[in-house]
């Protein structure tokens, strides 16, 4: 990050290390045209002039309200690393709540365990 704010990407390479550098190459993702089969995957590719970015669902099909076009290579790279950033936090999150679920499931069956009368 500058004085100005987050740097902005500008090779396919820079994206892919920065990926890889803040470990979100642990999430399914794809950048080039070898999406076929890539479910629950960040796709990024290139087609007609035009980047445009997708999710992939887990039949590997498009989600179609996932895409995203853009007109220049650094702002299709920007946007693709804020996505990648982004399904990190969900999945921080998701693992947050699991495991509060799952200490509020240990409670309320250790306070069924604890009432008088269980034999």
């Amino acid at each position: 990050m500058t004085a100005e704010g987050p740097q902005r990407m500008t090779t396919l390479q820079e994206t892919v290390a920065t990926i890889e550098a803040e470990g979100l190459d642990r999430f399914a993702y794809v950048i080039g045209d070898d999406h076929a089969g890539s479910a629950d995957a960040l796709v990024l590719t290139r087609r007609d002039g035009v980047w445009t970015s997708f999710s992939t669902n887990e039949r590997a099909g498009v989600e179609e309200t996932s895409v995203r076009t853009y007109e220049e290579l650094s702002d299709a790279l920007d946007d693709f690393l804020r996505l990648m950033r982004l399904r990190a936090d969900e999945d921080a999150l998701m693992s947050r709540i699991r495991e509060k679920n799952r200490l509020a499931h240990e409670t309320w069956q250790a306070s069924r365990d604890d009432r008088p009368g269980k034999a």
